[in-house]
């Protein structure tokens, strides 16, 4: 488990709703239709946050945990000494099921003090992954008394970072989309828009509720020569699904990559931040935008 490298404690982990970073539900699929949560997890994990959690995995998790991972982060997972609370990591917040804590576990960041774990196994981190996002829903209820856990940053150092860095500027304007933000939204709302610009999700078998702006838009090369395009409402290896300006709602059949399917997320960068995103910055950008009234 990661050490300084995972020192992203966030106290807006406590207040955020789920990361949309799962595919949406198929077609047809009504509030409260299932879907898959990472390869080979099984039905019962990852019920996630702000719903039941699966026991049985979590007890599984812990004797797989505790000796490898708690010497560091402290056996319930809320950091030691020597490493931070996974509570709050942006890895666990943005990890659905175990898909996006696998890649990160078996690769690891050695030059940053992370070890990796490659000899676990997908149902071990599923298990372990049910575990943290337990205890990221634990960490919610204990921050959701004080909504202005968030503001510890400098918010000159914030202005820095969207003026230069951050590249902030290159999509956004203080007096232009985000003017008065600091009105609109308090500290914790406003870190939860930087690292989930698409907020709004029904919850499983709901798909998420964006403006235009921040839709998602597919385009469709079929055989014939022929580009469909229109907004994404369900992707998957077997089928896509688009919405056209229209109105009309289309789906076409997927076999490997025919037909050739593109997607453009203008939220993407958003994401792709995340990457780097250092729990400072985040802190130093919410006291900033906090600012602007």
């Amino acid at each position: 488990m990661p050490r300084a490298s995972l020192a992203l404690s966030l106290s807006v982990v406590a207040l955020l709703g789920a990361m949309i970073v799962a595919q949406e539900p198929a077609p047809g699929q009504g509030p409260g239709g299932g879907r898959g949560r990472g390869g080979g997890a099984p039905p019962t994990a990852g019920r996630g946050r702000g719903r039941g959690f699966d026991a049985e995995a979590i007890a599984r998790a812990k004797p797989v945990y505790e000796p490898q991972c708690g010497f560091c982060h402290g056996n319930d997972a809320r950091g030691r000494a020597g490493g931070p609370d996974l509570a709050r990591s942006l890895v666990v917040l943005a990890d659905t099921g175990g898909k996006e804590l696998a890649g990160f576990l078996r690769a690891g960041r050695p030059e940053r003090g992370m070890p990796a774990f490659p000899n676990l196994t997908d149902q071990q981190i599923t298990d372990i992954a049910e575990f943290l996002h337990e205890r990221l829903e634990a960490a919610r209820s204990r921050a959701a008394t004080d909504t202005m856990a968030s503001l510890v940053g400098d918010a000159k150092a914030g202005a820095a970072y969207f003026n230069g860095p951050g590249r902030c500027t290159t999509c956004h304007s203080v007096s232009g989309d985000l003017a008065g933000i600091g009105a609109k939204y308090d500290p914790p709302t406003l870190q939860g828009r930087l690292v989930n610009p698409r907020p709004g999700g029904g919850g499983r078998g709901q798909p998420a509720v964006v403006s235009p702006r921040a839709a998602r838009i597919v385009t469709v090369a079929l055989a014939n020569g022929q580009t469909v395009s229109g907004t994404l409402d369900y992707i998957s290896e077997f089928a896509v699904t688009l919405i056209e300006k229209s109105g009309a709602r289309r789906t076409f059949k997927r076999d490997g990559d025919v037909p050739k399917v593109v997607v453009t997320d203008p939220l993407q960068v958003h994401f792709d931040m995340l990457r780097t995103f250092r729990d400072q910055d985040m802190q130093d950008l919410t006291a900033y935008l906090w600012t602007l009234k």
